[in-house]
């Protein structure tokens, strides 16, 4: 709608809440006028008259979204109406066309499926899932309102540059739809694509200002700006603070060690092994002065050699009990 059709569409608004017994207040016009403005005059008189036949929702007073289900549809009726309209155009136009739709959805949602030339060479086993992608990205793209997307879907052909060299014109593109919207359309879009893509070096990065809580003052040397270490932390970092110590428990009591004790086969053994120490001792005057600095240190000492066990003797025959035992650095036990 114009502005200079501002005035009649006040008045049918306020002529239709006085049907249903409402007033229409200054918000209320404003509201209505800012949502039907996409919409012409003759399309909002059918839709009131549509809303008050309508046996389930003509009850009660029209709302701006029941004009909008009525004149567009839900999200869910776009989409199924805008991949009709994609399908057809992959069956009559091709692969090797480019296109404009009247609908920027459809360009963003084609994209995001791999591109006109893919979509329109999609294998039949595979139509109905990608009917159902193109369904889910096209809801999501209209409930956003404002996106991104290519002002023109690519045929797969030569580029622009190629015909140039031989003299013809490019191939015209087909407008599939409205021709004024889809015109709208490829004036509003982008020539780069849906993603802007850009290149940037880490000197320009590193010397661009930081945004967040801490601002980074790069150091003058530029060549090694890259460097994460070439930054200097603006603000000072927070003092490090151990976390408390869990509280002891009200009822803990030391826990006492106690020594192991002394059988009567380890004092055995100890007895047998000093009365081999003072034998060695007195066979050789200079292993006195050094004694054994472990246990085991016997049995490398010289003079000192552990007899071998004889399989079959009894270890008490009555005599000489202790000699295959008692001269061991083991300090084995045998009862």
């Amino acid at each position: 709608m114009q502005a200079s059709e501002r005035a009649p569409f006040a008045q049918l608004i306020t002529d239709v809440l006085a049907y249903y017994r409402q007033d229409a207040s200054r918000f209320v016009l404003d509201l209505w006028w800012g949502a039907c403005q996409a919409f012409d005059l003759a399309q909002i008189r059918q839709a009131m008259q549509s809303h008050a036949t309508d046996p389930e929702h003509g009850r009660f007073a029209p709302r701006v979204a029941d004009v909008v289900r009525i004149l567009a549809g839900t999200a869910a009726d776009r989409a199924a109406l805008a991949w009709g309209k994609t399908l057809e155009a992959m069956g009559s136009v091709g692969a090797y066309t480019d296109v404009v739709f009247d609908d920027p959805a459809i360009h963003a949602a084609v994209q995001d499926l791999g591109g006109w030339p893919k979509v329109c060479r999609t294998d039949l086993k595979e139509l109905g899932y990608l009917q159902h992608r193109f369904c889910e990205s096209h809801r999501a793209y209209t409930g956003r309102g404002s996106f991104d997307y290519p002002r023109c879907l690519g045929g797969d052909r030569s580029p622009d540059s190629e015909y140039a060299k031989v003299g013809l014109p490019p191939p015209r593109i087909a407008f599939i739809g409205n021709a004024e919207r889809a015109l709208l359309v490829y004036e509003g879009g982008s020539a780069a694509g849906k993603t802007a893509v850009r290149f940037h070096s880490l000197q320009a990065l590193a010397a661009a200002p930081r945004v967040g809580n801490e601002a980074v003052a790069p150091r003058a040397d530029k060549q090694t700006a890259h460097s994460a270490a070439d930054a200097v932390p603006l603000v000072a970092p927070r003092a490090a603070t151990q976390p408390p110590s869990p509280p002891a428990p009200r009822n803990a009591q030391p826990i006492a060690v106690r020594a192991p004790q002394a059988t009567p086969a380890m004092d055995r053994a100890d007895r047998a092994e000093r009365a081999a120490l003072r034998a060695l001792a007195s066979a050789d005057p200079l292993a006195a002065t050094a004694a054994p600095p472990w246990p085991g240190a016997l049995r490398a000492a010289t003079g000192a050699r552990r007899p071998a066990y004889r399989q079959g003797l009894p270890l008490h025959s009555g005599t000489n009990t202790t000699s295959y035992h008692s001269t061991t650095a083991e300090r084995t036990c045998h009862p």
